[in-house]
């Protein structure tokens, strides 16, 4: 409990020097638009921060505090498991490595989806837990409800159903199940709540599926894409906890086969693509669930060499987002008021003739603008498909605009045949410490509009 609430406070006094960072925005946006579904992800994320927003307001604090809550939820559920496995040590042991693995404390400043699909992963974990252990078919219909949650919230949802098949083909204990009514029935009740994903898609043509097919066949380029995967996972979940995974999928005894299938279920998938494309970290969470729960069976040194480096990557990071972060030289002093004073900026860049629209190049400066400026803000038409399924602007003659433009400096040569007049803002106007955004921002100002097709 001391533990939870250092840490915790830790959190608490860093996060208004974590200004919202491009995903966090873009998916905040999304709750401006809420829908069955989002080309990127399933809809969680947007249902999420409306309820937030609905509670505390649109700020930065309402949405850390979001990320902050899920993460002690997530904290909560695993030392339940822990203490349903191997008893209350375990749990307490497993709860306070979680908490220390640079993704889920660095990482869990930051609502994004994975944060939320984790928390119905461990929930769902749990409750397959209690449905081996009591044999009551009620736990099948609570996990059939979480796991469809799930779903709702992230697609790697889906190798969970491939770990609960894997335990129970090589369980004798429990294979009787697969001949029951009740895990079919689990299955077809997370169908359901998953339906309007697959409702929103087939309207759309399979959008989000088409989406990700494009990532998986993207060209490989073997070497860098393998460097990518096992360097983000020793970093972000740390070497021990990395090595303490293999092991337990390839070489843990029998005894320990309910947290060798859910691993395997998710590691291996990925593993097996990662020479194609280039997996991103944080992709493979849910395959560290059962070595958090088993790593209190180790060794000290290897807790002790895990807690080494969980620290120095916290450190590290945190040293690096408090103090080390490249601010602009213009904007040191008030890198953390310069957001607030982004509506005045725009009302103020506003020409009296005609209406201004708000662009933007890039999906995270979509969002960014959008919380900050308090505005409705674009993208030309063909960028980003969510943006374009949110509808098109309808410029006309005469019509301003201020374009909000990330690293594409060729597009302001584009810009100025279609404009009486395009020049670029001097100062700078936006902040945040992601991707060195507010160094690589521009603003092109864009007045009278003479016709064509913004870029």
């Amino acid at each position: 409990m001391i533990f939870l609430v250092i840490i915790n406070a830790v959190k608490l006094f860093a996060a208004p020097y974590f200004p919202l960072i491009g995903d966090e925005a873009y998916y905040w946006l999304w709750s401006n638009h809420l829908d069955l579904s989002y080309i990127d992800h399933p809809p969680m994320i947007a249902y999420v921060n409306f309820i937030l927003r609905s509670i505390f307001g649109n700020s930065e604090m309402s949405i850390r505090l979001g990320a902050i809550g899920f993460v002690l939820l997530i904290t909560w559920i695993i030392y339940l498991t822990g203490k349903e496995l191997y008893g209350q040590r375990a749990g307490m042991v497993a709860a306070v490595i979680f908490n220390l693995v640079p993704t889920f404390f660095g990482g869990g400043m930051f609502l994004v989806p994975q944060t939320i699909f984790f928390f119905f992963w461990a929930l769902s974990f749990y409750l397959f837990i209690k449905v081996i252990k009591t044999e009551r078919p009620l736990y099948w219909y609570l996990l059939g409800l979480t796991a469809g949650l799930g779903l709702l919230s992230d697609y790697v949802m889906v190798f969970f159903p491939f770990g609960v098949l894997c335990f129970l083909l090589f369980s004798k204990e429990h294979r009787a199940w697969l001949g029951r009514k009740e895990p079919y029935l689990a299955a077809l009740l997370g169908l359901a709540i998953f339906s309007p994903v697959i409702i929103w898609n087939l309207a759309l043509g399979g959008a989000s599926f088409l989406f990700i097919g494009k990532r998986v066949i993207a060209s490989p380029e073997i070497i860098k894409n393998l460097v990518t995967f096992f360097g983000l996972q020793m970093v972000l979940f740390t070497p021990p906890l990395f090595i303490s995974t293999v092991y337990l999928i390839f070489f843990a005894k029998r005894e320990r086969l309910l947290l060798k299938s859910f691993a395997a279920a998710v590691f291996v998938p990925f593993a097996l693509i990662s020479p194609s494309i280039a997996i991103g970290g944080h992709w493979l969470a849910s395959a560290y669930l059962p070595a958090i729960l088993d790593l209190h069976r180790a060794k000290r040194w290897v807790i002790g060499t895990f807690i080494f480096f969980a620290l120095l990557v916290n450190a590290a990071g945190f040293a690096y987002y408090l103090f080390l972060y490249p601010i602009p030289v213009e904007l040191r002093g008030k890198e953390f008021t310069i957001n607030a004073e982004l509506p005045k900026f725009i009302a103020n860049s506003s020409p009296k003739n005609g209406q201004t629209f708000v662009f933007v190049n890039d999906l995270g400066l979509l969002g960014l603008v959008s919380f900050h400026g308090k505005v409705r803000t674009w993208m030309a038409p063909g960028r980003l498909r969510q943006a374009d399924l949110w509808g098109k602007p309808e410029i006309k003659i005469g019509d301003n605009i201020i374009y909000f433009v990330i690293n594409e400096t060729p597009l302001h040569a584009k810009l100025r045949p279609l404009f009486k007049k395009v020049w670029i803002e001097p100062h700078k106007r936006i902040f945040n410490k992601d991707a060195n955004l507010p160094n690589l921002t521009e603003i092109y100002h864009c007045e009278g509009f003479k016709g064509g097709l913004i870029p």
